[in-house]
């Protein structure tokens, strides 16, 4: 008799396979909550391979292949359950989730009505929806869900959360700021709340005492709201700012130099009377479109950095402008226009361009002027931009830092526009001197490019 081959698997009948798959998934789990997403991974592929209808381990799947981005495979999970499967409200939430990271948003708009059709109260699928909604521009669509979840679950802080945006995405800002007080209860949020002994400040009298104002969230949202410092320290308050290292040099400049900057991660003074996150500022001074404090420039670049720049960008005959394409993939990786669909730019004579792309590594679009090795920090961008006569760049924090100077420049937005932008809009009352110019389709930055282009040539002839 020949001996058994060691390299022929050995295939448990199907009650022991049912039983090990069930083991699998039960370690799978185990390394899922330790955030061991690729050893995970595998136990719940052996899961599923030993026992193809245990879609708990296929969920447990495609779950593992979202998390670590490989959205087509966890696509073609979810697929084949739903074949299998397809009351499965679960599925059809799941699937949704990845049609939305894969930015497929009528696809997930779809799974999530289906999740919803089997399971009415799955609330965090409606949210998503209305998320779906609003990146089609559908925003009444997109506040009606979201007001319905809230209708049926007032305490849904992602719901309020999704509705703040919408709210202030179409001005109404008053309900807009209120709403967004949630974020602090919404699940993962960038910034946590922090909790201090010092009370919290809203707006009461406090004149002589010493208040601590704490950054929160990017480097764009504490460019644009830093314009408050200055309206809390006209109250007769002695205020500390807390922000972002790199914006460090620049904030000093604040209310005059009259403002104590602290940097993120270093030792608060050791005795201030009250605090308050700077996105709660808005909602302190009730601000509405009417009353924006708008005047720029509110930062300044220090006098120290200026004389460097000055060298490295000397006086022409022809424009200057400044050019940024790419922002953060995070949370919105539309916003960033391909290199390659900047090239008509190029075309525009009587044009010194300068590339405002800090850590890009890549061939540049065109040949253009390349000193963002000499930036140090935020004092550096603002003291070259200072030296520019345009700026156009898409939604980044290079934005907020031309607005905030008072630069002319030219915003470039996808179809589906950050909250802050608003909707239809060609000007922004936050920023006075900046002029937008919006996607009319999905992806479509040809025309943003060929407007820009059409922009450009009246200035090139003045």
């Amino acid at each position: 008799m020949q001996p058994a081959d060691v390299n022929t698997p050995v295939v448990p009948p199907p009650g022991v396979r049912s039983e090990i798959a069930r083991e699998l998934y039960e370690l799978g789990l185990g390394l899922l909550q330790a955030d061991n997403l690729k050893a995970a991974r595998l136990q719940f592929h052996k899961a599923r391979t030993m026992a193809p209808d245990f879609h708990d381990a296929s969920l447990a799947l495609g779950h593992c292949l979202h998390e670590l981005g490989e959205y087509k495979q966890a696509l073609a999970v979810y697929d084949q359950v739903l074949i299998d499967m397809p009351q499965l409200y679960a599925g059809w939430n799941n699937r949704g989730n990845t049609l939305l990271a894969l930015c497929r948003h009528d696809e997930a708009a779809v799974s999530y009505a289906r999740a919803l059709e089997l399971a009415p109260k799955l609330h965090d699928a409606r949210v998503a929806l209305a998320t779906c909604h609003q990146a089609m521009g559908r925003i009444k669509e997109a506040l009606a869900a979201c007001e319905e979840v809230l209708a049926a679950a007032p305490e849904h802080a992602e719901a309020h959360w999704n509705r703040s945006l919408l709210l202030l995405l179409t001005g109404e800002y008053r309900e807009g700021w209120r709403e967004y007080e949630w974020r602090w209860k919404k699940r993962g949020f960038t910034s946590p709340r922090r909790d201090f002994l010092q009370p919290r400040w809203h707006g009461e009298p406090a004149s002589g005492k010493t208040i601590l104002i704490h950054a929160e969230q990017g480097f764009g949202d504490t460019l644009q709201f830093c314009r408050y410092v200055q309206l809390v320290a006209a109250r007769g308050l002695r205020v500390i700012f807390e922000c972002h290292p790199p914006l460090v040099t620049l904030m000093e400049s604040l209310a005059g130099g009259k403002v104590s900057v602290v940097a993120m991660g270093e030792p608060l003074p050791s005795f201030f009377d009250l605090q308050v996150p700077l996105m709660s500022l808005p909602l302190i001074f009730d601000t509405t479109l009417e009353t924006i404090p708008e005047t720029v420039p509110y930062l300044t670049p220090s006098r120290e950095r200026l004389p460097h720049w000055q060298c490295q960008i000397p006086e022409k005959d022809s424009l200057k402008i400044g050019l940024c394409w790419a922002g953060k993939s995070y949370p919105d990786p539309g916003r960033s226009c391909p290199v390659e669909l900047l090239a008509p730019l190029a075309e525009t004579r009587g044009v010194s361009w300068y590339s405002l792309q800090t850590g890009w590594k890549d061939a540049l679009p065109f040949p253009m002027i390349d000193l963002t090795c000499h930036i140090r920090d935020f004092g550096d961008t603002a003291a070259l931009i200072s030296q520019l006569d345009l700026v156009i760049t898409v939604d980044t924090a290079v934005a907020h830092l031309a607005g905030a100077l008072g630069k002319p420049a030219c915003l470039m937005l996808p179809y589906a526009p950050d909250w802050r932008w608003m909707l239809e809009r060609e000007d922004s009352p936050w920023y006075p001197t900046m002029r937008l110019f919006r996607q009319q389709k999905a992806g479509d930055w040809e025309s943003v490019i060929q407007r820009i282009a059409g922009f450009l040539q009246p200035k090139i002839l003045m």
